[in-house]
């Protein structure tokens, strides 16, 4: 069983507090500049919970919320370089309304191929940094080949930042969206879902 279905049965009666609690809505923003920068703060205060769960974040270069998922919680993801390996740490992040949710941290190293990719995706994005905050919408194709374009108000974000040293890049996206910052985030969340090393406490 994956740790996110086992924390789906661990914490199915407190999930209406907790995906409220995680999914703190923005003001009405007039443009993406704003909505992103609503984002990025909404992300460090996840984090900052995280930090007071399990002490100070680590000196990562890539950092991933997962705003919210199944059980409630949220899930921040640190990438941090130690001589040729590429390090994850991973902490499950309960929202401020549950009661005796299970936190859950994961510490292990990416797979040297799995590295590799991450590495080489997060180049790609810094050397041409694509818009910092995704469109929220759902694309559907019609049998006749016309599309459906379907806006999301109340949606499930994926918020990056990387630090390469002389600039930072920070990106907002859908959880289901198609793009290379995506990509990169489903190679880091990839790992840690299918982990083996998770410790897990009541909070």
């Amino acid at each position: 069983m994956t740790l996110r279905l086992a924390l789906a049965a661990l914490t199915l009666t407190a999930l209406p507090l907790m995906a409220a609690a995680q999914a703190a809505p923005c003001a009405p923003a007039t443009n993406d500049q704003e909505r992103l920068d609503c984002d990025m703060a909404r992300a460090a205060g996840i984090s900052g919970r995280g930090e007071g769960l399990f002490g100070a974040a680590p000196e990562a270069w890539l950092r991933i919320i997962d705003t919210q998922s199944a059980s409630g919680a949220a899930y921040v993801y640190y990438v941090i370089e130690e001589g040729p390996y590429q390090l994850l740490e991973a902490r499950s992040v309960p929202g401020a309304g549950a009661a005796k949710a299970p936190a859950c941290r994961l510490r292990t190293a990416l797979p040297m191929d799995v590295a590799v990719k991450v590495k080489e995706a997060a180049a790609g994005l810094a050397a041409a940094p694509p818009a910092g905050y995704g469109p929220r919408e759902a694309v559907t194709v019609n049998p006749d080949g016309s599309r459906n374009i379907r806006l999301i108000v109340d949606s499930h974000d994926i918020i990056t930042r990387i630090n390469t040293g002389d600039r930072t890049f920070n990106f907002s996206r859908l959880a289901g969206a198609e793009d290379a910052v995506t990509r990169l985030n489903n190679l880091v969340i990839g790992v840690a879902n299918f982990s083996g090393d998770w410790s897990c406490d009541a909070v």
